[in-house]
């Protein structure tokens, strides 16, 4: 992380406690509107109409914050998706930053982000009710005591059959982190993999999910979070970060390969890709000349 001074720190410290405000003031409105949602029949969609407003103003208000009061600067992609469209989003994970920066390129204007969570999240006071409101897929990455892996994967392939269904329900962007986790400079380091900024992407929820939205899918929407140093969360928060340009590419569902091994070959020339446009921004940011 960078050296960062005081002053820093309490301007990471208010935009953290502006963020967790905003969060709860929303979430008493998500706990009376989850409540009804699920008694509410016919007028179901009229309460996800209001669920999803309550989504995008929660996001403004930190976009607000973020970038008129912070000045932290982020270049959002010239992406203009319909709000009933169900696509896919696949993006590279560096920090919790990563999910303020998409929220604000995709979901202010197009669909609704929903993320494939770990289930251990959702027992985070406010990110549990926000996960219960709008229906995120909660998986689990480890076993119980006495259960084995085979049960753990018949869990988490129930979890991710309900996410398809509620995203024909009300279409949304399913957003996946294909690396699994977040891709810090030591966790690159440790485990060796073949790119210099990202760690190797997993097939296995992109797969299952493309598999069972395929007739209903309209889009894979793959985006590179593109910076001239690591993201961390923190200095993000002080606006310390130097500008993050956040690149986007519509893919149609058409034009994807067949088969779980076609598709991994694709998700890693993906990679790829998103490593060399990295590679290219700090070497450039290095040196002091243009990308």
């Amino acid at each position: 992380m960078m050296k960062m001074g005081w002053l820093d720190h309490v301007r990471s410290a208010a935009s953290l406690a502006v963020i967790t405000l905003n969060l709860t003031f929303w979430v008493i409105l998500l706990v009376v509107l989850g409540l009804a949602k699920a008694i509410a029949g016919p007028a179901r969609p009229t309460v996800d109409r209001v669920l999803d407003g309550c989504y995008r103003a929660a996001i403004a208000v930190h976009d607000f914050w973020l970038r008129r009061v912070m000045g932290v600067r982020w270049q959002n992609p010239d992406l203009v998706l319909p709000r009933d469209e169900l696509c896919l989003v696949l993006a590279n994970h560096a920090s919790w930053a990563d999910i303020l920066i998409l929220q604000s390129a995709v979901a202010r204007q197009g669909p609704l982000l929903k993320f494939l969570t770990k289930r251990e999240l959702a027992y985070i006071p406010i990110f549990g009710i926000i996960f219960w409101a709008f229906d995120f897929p909660l998986l689990r990455r480890t076993t119980k005591a006495g259960e084995d892996e085979a049960a753990r994967r018949a869990a988490d392939a129930a979890a991710l059959d309900a996410a398809c269904d509620s995203v024909r329900r009300r279409p949304a962007a399913l957003t996946i982190f294909a690396e699994g986790t977040r891709a810090t400079p030591e966790k690159i380091a440790s485990r060796g993999g073949p790119h210099r900024h990202l760690l190797k992407p997993r097939i296995g929820g992109f797969a299952s999910l493309f598999s069972a939205l395929e007739d209903d899918l309209v889009s894979i929407i793959d985006v590179t979070i593109v910076s001239p140093e690591h993201p961390a969360l923190w200095p993000f928060l002080a606006g310390r970060l130097s500008p993050i340009e956040v690149r986007a590419e519509r893919v149609p569902s058409s034009a994807l390969p067949q088969g779980r091994d076609a598709l991994a070959a694709w998700l890693d020339e993906r990679w790829r890709a998103k490593d060399d446009a990295i590679e290219r921004v700090r070497a450039a940011a290095a040196t002091g000349l243009p990308a």
